[in-house]
C-alpha cells in the first residue's frame, strides 16, 4: 500500500486507488456535521480536492453523495464539457464522460480498517477482508492500518457483494466484490462436477484451483473429495476475497493465518489461499488435480474485470499448460474447462496447445448452451481431464 498524510494522521491507499490518490493529491477532512455544508463540499471538489469524511454520520455522507450524484454536470469543469462534446472529439462520448463523472464521485473518501469503515460514529459497517476487496493480498493485508477508499467504491462493493447466484450443482448460494464474475454458467460447474465424480481416487489428494475468481470450483472440490488439501489463487485479490467469503458463509468456517497464508479446515478437507498472483506464481508444489477455468474469449483485456473473460491469442493457456507440467504429481491430471465461443479456430489452436505440451485428453464432458454473442445463436463448452503423455 502507498502511504500518505492527511493533516497529521497518515493513511494507507489500496492497490486499487492508488492511480487515483496520490501524495500530490490534495484533501479536505469534513468532521461530523459539517459534511452537511454542501455548497462547501462542491467548491473543495470543484478545486480539485478530495473530501476525507471522519467522525460523521452515515445519512450525512449519504446525502452528499446523492446530491454529487444530482448535481454532477456541475461538478465537470466547463473546458471538459466542450472537449467532448466538440465535433474534433472522435472517440467514444459517452465513455469520456462516465469516466469523468466516475472520477468525481471517487473524490468523496471514507476511512476503513481491513474489515469495517470507521468513518462513522452511528453505524458499525463490517465488511471481513475489505482491504481485499481494494486489491491488497489478503495474506499480506495488515489487520489495523487506516486506509481511504472512495464512498463510491464501497457503495458498489455492497451492492455487488447482495447480488447472489444460487448454484445449483452445489446448493450454496454465491457473491462477488468488484471485477470479479459471477459464475451464472450452471453448465460449466456441472461439467466440472462430472469430471470429478469419474476420479477413481477421492481421497489423499493434493488441489488447486488456478484462477479461482468466486470460489465455486474450490467450493466443488470440497464436497467432491476428502481427506485432502485444497488450494486456491488468481491474480487479483479481490477474488481470493470473494472465494474466502463464499467458503466462509456455506461452509460456516473461518479462516486464520497459519505460516502467513490464510487457511481454515471443512468437514473433509483443509483449504489454503496461496495469496495473488500470475499462474504458478507462489508455489513450488505438484498436484494431483489442477483445476483451470481460463479466458474464452480472443480479445485484450482492457480493464481488472475482463481479465477473466479474455485471452489475446490465448497465451495466459498456453503459459498455464507449459508451466502445469512442472507441477503435476505422476498420478497428476488438469480439468481445464474452454468453448468455442471465439471459433472453431480457437478450439483448434487449444488442441495444439495440448499436444505441443505433451498432454493428452482422457475425458471430455460437453454440452451446448445459448451464446450472447452477436450473429451466434450457440455456443459449446466443455472441460477435459488432461494427463501428461508417457515417454516412448
Amino acid at each position: 500500500m502507498q502511504q500518505i498524510q492527511v493533516k497529521d494522521r497518515l493513511y494507507f491507499i489500496p492497490e486499487l486507488f492508488i492511480q487515483l490518490i496520490s501524495v500530490e493529491s490534495s484533501f479536505k477532512t469534513y468532521e461530523s456535521d459539517e459534511i452537511i455544508n454542501l455548497n462547501k463540499v462542491f467548491k473543495d471538489i470543484k478545486a480539485g480536492k478530495f473530501i476525507v469524511i471522519t467522525d460523521s454520520k452515515k445519512k450525512f455522507a449519504d446525502k452528499t453523495y446523492k446530491e454529487i450524484l444530482k448535481r454532477i454536470d456541475e461538478l465537470i469543469p466547463f473546458e471538459e464539457l466542450q472537449r467532448i462534446n466538440s465535433k474534433d472529439f472522435s472517440r467514444n462520448r459517452k465513455r469520456e464522460h462516465d469516466k469523468i463523472k466516475t472520477d468525481l464521485f471517487n473524490r468523496l473518501l471514507v476511512i476503513s480498517k481491513n474489515n469495517r469503515l470507521i468513518s462513522f460514529d452511528d453505524e458499525e459497517i463490517s465488511i471481513p477482508y475489505l482491504a481485499s476487496f481494494c486489491g491488497e493480498d489478503p495474506n499480506l493485508a495488515p489487520e489495523n492500518i487506516e486506509f481511504l477508499l472512495p464512498y463510491n467504491f464501497y457503495l458498489e462493493l455492497e451492492s455487488s457483494l447482495r447480488d447472489k447466484i444460487e448454484i445449483r450443482s452445489l446448493k450454496m448460494n454465491i457473491s462477488t466484490g468488484v471485477n470479479v464474475l459471477l459464475p451464472k454458467s450452471q453448465e460449466t460447474t456441472e461439467l466440472f462436477k462430472s469430471a470429478f465424480e469419474n476420479l477413481q481416487i477421492k481421497k489423499d489428494l493434493k488441489v488447486i484451483d488456478m484462477g479461482c475468481g468466486s470460489g465455486v470450483l474450490t467450493l466443488l472440490a470440497d464436497v467432491s473429495i476428502e481427506q485432502s488439501k485444497i488450494y486456491f489463487s488468481d491474480i487479483l485479490p479481490e477474488a481470493l476475497a470473494s472465494s474466502i467469503r463464499n467458503i466462509e458463509k456455506n461452509k460456516n468456517v473461518h479462516f486464520d493465518k497459519t505460516e502467513n497464508r490464510l487457511t481454515c479446515r471443512t468437514e473433509n478437507n483443509a483449504i489454503t489461499c496461496l495469496g495473488s498472483g500470475d499462474l504458478f506464481e507462489h508455489t513450488e508444489d505438484k498436484y494431483d488435480i489442477i483445476i483451470f477455468n481460463p479466458p474464452w474469449i480472443d480479445s485484450v483485456s482492457n480493464n481488472r474485470s475482463e481479465l477473466a473473460l479474455n485471452d489475446k491469442d490465448q497465451k495466459t493457456v498456453g503459459r498455464f499448460l507449459m508451466q502445469a507440467k512442472r507441477r503435476l504429481s505422476n498420478r497428476g491430471r488438469i480439468f481445464l474447462a474452454f468453448s468455442d465461443n471465439s471459433g472453431e479456430t480457437a478450439v483448434e489452436k487449444l488442441d495444439k496447445l495440448i499436444e505441443e505440451n505433451k498432454f493428452k485428453s482422457e475425458n471430455e464432458y460437453s454440452c451446448r448452451i445459448q451464446s450472447h454473442q452477436s450473429g451466434r445463436k450457440w455456443m459449446r463448452i466443455f472441460v477435459r481431464v488432461l494427463a501428461v503423455q508417457n515417454e516412448i
